[in-house]
């Protein structure tokens, strides 16, 4: 009874909220039908405004009336005082008219009051000559008889048609004021009678639905706590229940001698699906890999989402021995492609596990040591790595060695290395490549491949590019005041593409050196500009418009479409070394370069080949028409002093191919 009082306290308040609702309303049909009554009101205003033009319009007609009797009477007064007397009563019946008239025009008239009242002024206007002459003829003339018929036959006819224009008009007034309050009572009475029936419905309603919540809240209550416990998307359990299930299972194992191991999965590329297809087709993936998930293991064991793309994977009697085993099935069970709409998407995973209680022993442990294993398993590639202790000291490292790197960045320790790229119809140098390299104090002579995945995990890679960019242009401003007019390329993370800022830091860094953009070519990876294809796009054509060259570094390793690659703004392809080592003794490989050089000329690309270690393969390249190559047997990466030197040494153009051979 104690378990269900909370529930049946959340179904009184709710019960409460109904009534306060309910209340609500009705005061909200109160306030409508005073609005109503108000709407009402307005239209009993506009009656009353067609009271008045009634009135003016009678006055209208009483003036016209009034002046026609002066007329009649004029001719049969002979006292010339009571003549002039009526004539005064006449024009100040005019005036009247004229005055009623005026007014009744300045009020608010629709089209066809204002047709009436411009007959009556186009009529009265008329027939003031007529009215002028019979003052003048009473006055002057001796003869009654005359004025007597001029007012019958020309003057009364006038005022009789004038008169009936008014008349129209009064009619069209009393008309419209009918309608008006008709019109007014008939949308009152609607809508009281339609405010009555709402309200009462949702009174009625709202009563039904306050007792059926009230039967009901109690199991919604019970179903709220159990799914707290599950993941909304996939339906698989949520760290709560993980944890609940994880220390349940150490409890278990010290009471019996048993083990279990615990597998933390991270999918590989799902930002790029997100970004690519959208969230929609996202959600359906964590769920096809939820439902595959559970299909591996057995149904004893435990699948849960931790969030974003992370899975944890509970599984009894568990030992290192048996890992790679399941390990290894999971994987497959992800090599198979996922098909959304007929297309078909490649998904891969990095699988830490950690083990109790050889390794860890409680919960937190044990996440966190598989953590750091399929940390292990991200960076070497494999699928999957068993936790060991001694990858904490390589965790350690990697954090040591990025807060270094910030500070190796900040004080300018780091060093650029350049290699030569060959122009192969002139066989001469036409550009360099700056590759950046770290002489640590401790670890000593660091590669790129070491360093640079701490700057991105870190977010240092912007700073670190720039770094780069900066000491590049500064180097090939140096080399271009020697007379040496080379083009200098240098290589953008896929991180970079992420940076909407970067065209306008390139931009001043090029002018702080001097160096003419064109002179200056930017490398991106091709699953650089996949990874975030929208913002990737924007900032490629923002660096084309200022002129910086762009390659795509490289080329044939990577998955996108050639469709994709035609609407990026690129200058040139540079073929991946792995294709132009082993072009001579593999043909597939001879293939790809060949088709590849093909299609770059076919769209209008320079093709630069990386990797070029034998003078048969710098031979095959000149032959399939590449333009430019880079590699070792034409000059390694080399220091400032070392590059200084190498320069020094060239040769005439005339000795090309010993030129050549000492590059």
């Amino acid at each position: 009874m104690t378990q269900h009082s909370p529930h049946l306290g959340i179904g009184a308040r709710i019960g409460t909220g109904f009534v306060v609702v309910l209340a609500l309303m009705v005061a909200l049909s109160a306030i409508g039908l005073r609005y109503v009554a108000e709407a009402n009101q307005h239209l009993k205003d506009i009656t009353q405004n067609n009271n008045v033009k009634i009135e003016l319009a009678t006055e209208m007609h009483s003036a016209l009336r009034e002046r026609a009797i002066a007329m009649h009477t004029l001719p049969s007064i002979s006292d010339p005082f009571d003549k002039d007397a009526e004539i005064q009563r006449a024009n100040a019946q005019a005036t009247r008219y004229a005055k009623a008239r005026a007014r009744l025009e300045s009020m608010p008239l629709n089209q066809e009051e204002h047709e009436i009242l411009a007959r009556i002024f186009n009529m009265t206007h008329e027939a003031g000559s007529e009215v002028q002459a019979i003052m003048e003829m009473s006055t002057f003339n001796d003869n009654p008889t005359e004025v007597f018929e001029f007012i019958r036959d020309v003057a009364m006819p006038r005022q009789r048609l004038i008169a009936e224009q008014v008349d129209i008009l009064l009619t069209l007034q009393r008309k419209q004021t009918a309608q008006a309050v008709q019109t007014a009572e008939q949308s009152y009475a609607h809508v009281r009678d339609l405010m009555l029936g709402l309200g009462t419905a949702a009174l009625l309603i709202g009563i039904m639905i306050a007792g059926f919540v009230s039967q009901r809240v109690a199991r919604q209550a019970g179903q709220l706590e159990t799914q707290a416990m599950y993941d909304l998307l996939t339906g698989l359990p949520n760290r709560s229940l993980l944890h609940d299930r994880l220390n349940h299972a150490i409890e278990l194992s010290k009471r019996k001698p048993t083990s279990f191991g615990l597998i933390l999965m991270d999918l590989d590329r799902f930002k790029e699906i997100n970004d690519t297809l959208g969230h929609d087709v996202g959600d359906e993936v964590l769920r096809e890999v939820g439902r595959r998930l559970k299909a591996t293991i057995r149904a004893e064991d435990t699948v849960a989402r931790l969030g974003g793309d992370e899975y944890v994977l509970l599984i009894d009697d568990l030992e290192p021995q048996g890992a790679t085993l399941i390990a290894n099935k999971i994987l497959a069970s992800l090599d198979r492609p996922f098909f959304w709409q007929n297309q078909s998407i490649d998904l891969g995973a990095s699988l830490g596990c950690s083990f109790y209680p050889s390794q860890c022993g409680d919960a937190s442990g044990l996440l966190r040591c598989a953590d750091i294993a399929m940390y292990v398993a991200k960076r070497s590639g494999q699928g999957y790595a068993l936790y060991s202790p001694d990858q904490e000291v390589t965790s350690r490292d990697d954090l040591s060695l990025k807060s270094e790197l910030r500070e190796a960045i900040q004080k300018d320790q780091l060093c650029l290395h350049y290699q030569p790229q060959i122009d192969h119809r002139t066989q001469r140098i036409v550009g360099l490549e700056a590759l950046v390299r770290w002489q640590h104090p401790q670890r000593g002579f660091l590669a790129p491949d070491t360093f640079i995945p701490q700057a991105e995990e870190a977010g240092l890679i912007g700073p670190l590019t720039l770094w780069v960019l900066k000491s590049a242009l500064a180097r090939q401003a140096s080399l271009q005041q020697q007379g040496l007019l080379l083009n200098m390329a240098v290589n953008l993370s896929a991180r970079n593409l992420h940076d909407l800022e970067l065209p306008a830091s390139v931009l001043r860094l090029l002018r702080e050196s001097g160096v003419d953009p064109k002179y200056l070519t930017l490398e991106i990876t091709e699953s650089a500009v996949m990874s975030n294809p929208s913002d990737g796009l924007a900032i490629l054509s923002e660096l084309d418009r200022m002129g910086v060259k762009l390659a795509i570094d490289d080329f044939g390793t990577g998955y996108s479409s050639l469709a994709y690659l035609k609407r990026l703004p690129v200058d040139e392809l540079k073929i991946d070394k792995s294709l132009v080592t082993d072009m001579e003794v593999n043909e597939n490989d001879a293939v790809i370069v060949r088709s590849t050089i093909d299609l770059a000329h076919n769209l209008g690309l320079k093709v630069t080949a990386e990797g070029v270690e034998t003078q048969d393969v710098w031979d095959t390249l000149s032959i399939l028409g590449c333009d430019q190559s880079q590699g070792y047997f034409m000059g390694s990466p080399m220091s400032e002093e070392k590059l200084d030197a190498w320069l020094g040494e060239l040769v005439p153009p005339s000795r090309s191919k010993r030129a050549l051979h000492v590059m």
